[in-house]
């Protein structure tokens, strides 16, 4: 999947301004961008409305509203710095009205209206993947999924199969997008049970897996 021209263009500016900001991590910002395009490769434009669980700097949140265009996003991160900057974002980019800026943890974030809403959440380096699939399993609906960015599988074991059932999840699948970036896919199969998420910090504290 790729980005109109203009598209392109405005988001890495702004990816910029969050690299000179110190919300962006190392790497040239194009790269950014073309791993987040590597999401849609794998999700095509679902509809419905989906999460990008620790947004940061947006990504790649940001680069997926634009490849995406029938859903609505959401936008997570604890941080204010974060929040702050993904609010001038969207306005900059032209997206407010499909992309929304949540500010909290996902711990608590999961227990409002949002619970078994969404159609799709993403991560990427947000944490262990038990932690991961605690912070997400709460949001999703039954067929939902969690994509989660991930280096190339040397140990599937970091995925525990028992640990995603007692989420409601399924197995994982590890995927391979056009540009060679990896992803781990899983669904949601039953509803969350209501225990999980812990409570706030127990996900990265004490991980389930």
């Amino acid at each position: 999947m790729e980005l109109e021209e203009s598209q392109r263009a405005v988001l890495l500016d702004v990816l910029r301004t969050a690299r000179f900001e110190g919300l962006l991590g190392p790497g040239p910002v194009e790269t950014h961008v073309d791993h987040a395009l590597g999401f849609a490769d794998i999700v095509g434009d679902p509809g419905g409305r989906a999460l990008d669980l620790g947004s940061g700097a947006g990504v790649p949140g940001l680069t997926l509203a634009f490849a995406c265009p029938s859903s609505g996003w959401l936008l997570l991160d604890g941080r204010r710095r974060s929040a702050v900057f993904l609010t001038e974002a969207i306005s900059r980019l032209g997206l407010v009205g499909r992309v929304r800026v949540l500010e909290g943890r996902a711990e608590d974030m999961a227990r409002t209206p949002l619970r078994g809403r969404l159609d799709l959440v993403v991560a990427r380096g947000m944490g262990c993947p038990g932690a991961t699939a605690e912070c997400a399993a709460g949001f999703l609906r039954v067929g939902g999924r969690l994509v989660v960015s991930e280096p190339p599988a040397e140990d599937y074991g970091r995925w525990s199969s028992s640990g995603l059932g007692a989420l409601g999840m399924g197995e994982a699948s590890w995927v391979e997008s056009r540009s060679g970036a990896h992803f781990v896919v899983v669904r949601q199969e039953t509803y969350c049970p209501e225990r999980f998420p812990r409570r706030t910090g127990q996900p990265m504290k004490r991980p389930l897996f």
